[in-house]
């Protein structure tokens, strides 16, 4: 087992259990207790848990924790906008890629109308969106289940991707962005599944809601510059469309 997939079922472990011991994950995973001590400290950079003394606890109110339902409701109008927006993006007959993000979802909701496109997602809620749509082929890249997020992860899901499938555009979202860090995750499953449908596209559109802007978190994802297109609702600075134009992103502030 990769660590990265060790680490994403440490982290579903904890969502339900809300603690763990470093002993029983050890014999649980076949690994040192050096090797799981590991693993929760990079989870704890990256706002999941907090260590404590044999073991760690759920970080209570983080962001990590929130299941997509919950998570939904958070600048729920903004999303909508950007959803919609972002759906003129694409033309009947094109292949995307939709990632596990609610603003993707939002976005699968205005693309009903569109006729012979092909749609690969790693979200289930975009799977049952999209199911009823006869004019709109959905491609589900299976793996492993994240049941907060219901959203697929894993070496599976990742290979299914790099070695079946090229897209025009890729939609997506993350937990934060910022100037230095560039694009970052709360989780690393949902972060290799979102680099893999980069590579895989022709062109990368980020569906940042404003709450996104200047947040930071663990892994990184991609660079500003590795994007084509960033919409958001968020008032943005001066400063920060001087460095979208330099890094020759193109912006879109909905309103």
């Amino acid at each position: 087992m990769l660590a990265v997939e060790r680490r994403n079922q440490i982290e579903q472990i904890i969502n339900k259990e809300r603690s763990v011991l470093v002993i029983e994950l050890a014999k649980q995973f076949e690994v040192t207790t050096e090797t799981i001590r590991g693993d929760l400290e990079k989870l704890e950079k990256q706002g999941v848990l907090v260590r404590t003394y044999g073991g760690a606890t759920l970080l209570e109110n983080s962001e990590a924790e929130l299941a997509i339902t919950e998570r939904d409701t958070v600048n729920y109008e903004g999303k909508q906008r950007i959803g919609k927006y972002a759906a003129e993006l694409i033309r009947d007959g094109e292949t995307i890629f939709l990632d596990a993000s609610t603003s993707a979802w939002h976005l699968a909701r205005y693309i009903k109308g569109k006729r012979g496109l092909t749609v690969i997602t790693n979200a289930e809620k975009i799977v049952n969106e999209l199911s009823g749509c006869d004019h709109i082929h959905v491609v589900c890249v299976g793996g492993e289940l994240t049941p907060r997020n219901m959203s697929y992860v894993g070496r599976v899901a990742e290979k299914t991707i790099r070695e079946n499938y090229y897209a025009n555009k890729c939609f997506f979202s993350c937990k934060g962005v910022t100037f230095s860090r560039g694009l970052v995750d709360s989780s690393e499953g949902e972060a290799e599944i979102k680099k893999t449908m980069l590579s895989c596209s022709e062109s990368s559109i980020f569906l940042c809601d404003k709450n996104k802007i200047g947040r930071l978190g663990i892994p990184r994802i991609s660079a500003l510059n590795q994007i084509d297109c960033f919409i958001t609702d968020a008032e943005l600075t001066e400063e920060w469309k001087q460095e979208l134009a330099q890094k020759d992103v193109k912006l879109v502030i909905v309103k």
